[in-house]
């Protein structure tokens, strides 16, 4: 009787330790999608342009800059809508998107997923998120009359 016991007893312990370590797998899973989601949300690319693309895939997403400086091209969309693509050796390493039409600006959540959104002493508004995993921030700005936004994606 004892021996059946003992046997009744460690086969329940290696039951309930398979259910734990399932359990632990499945919990780890869905806070990683969980992560992921929420960070989902943050601004990665605009327009087919992301961070580490090479000049020739943006002249591609974009078509012909209508300047160019140092390391750096500019692009205008939507009338006076404007987008600076800086690079550094042949890859995007920011991008900057200028609404002259704040009206043409995504929402603060689309952009910045769920940072903290500022308000300056002058009335403007600002918020910033880091994804660290992925070496990269956002930012987005609304001045005080809310008529014109900025939003800047860069590398880290």
């Amino acid at each position: 009787m004892k021996a059946t016991w003992r046997l009744y007893i460690s086969q329940v312990n290696r039951y309930v330790g398979r259910c734990i370590f399932v359990l632990a797998v499945i919990a780890s899973f869905i806070a990683t999608g969980a992560v992921r989601a929420q960070e989902k949300k943050v601004l990665r690319e605009f327009r087919g342009v992301r961070i580490g693309m090479r000049a020739d895939a943006v002249h591609t997403a974009l078509g012909k800059p209508a300047s160019t400086a140092d390391n750096r091209e500019e692009y205008t969309f939507e009338g006076d809508n404007q987008i600076t693509v800086h690079y550094d050796n042949g890859e995007v390493k920011a991008i900057q998107i200028f609404y002259v039409d704040a009206s043409k600006a995504p929402d603060w959540s689309q952009v910045v997923g769920d940072a903290e959104i500022e308000e300056m002493a002058n009335g403007a508004k600002a918020a910033r998120k880091v994804v660290a995993a992925e070496k990269f921030w956002v930012t987005m700005y609304r001045n005080q009359d809310g008529s014109i936004v900025r939003i800047t994606i860069s590398r880290s």
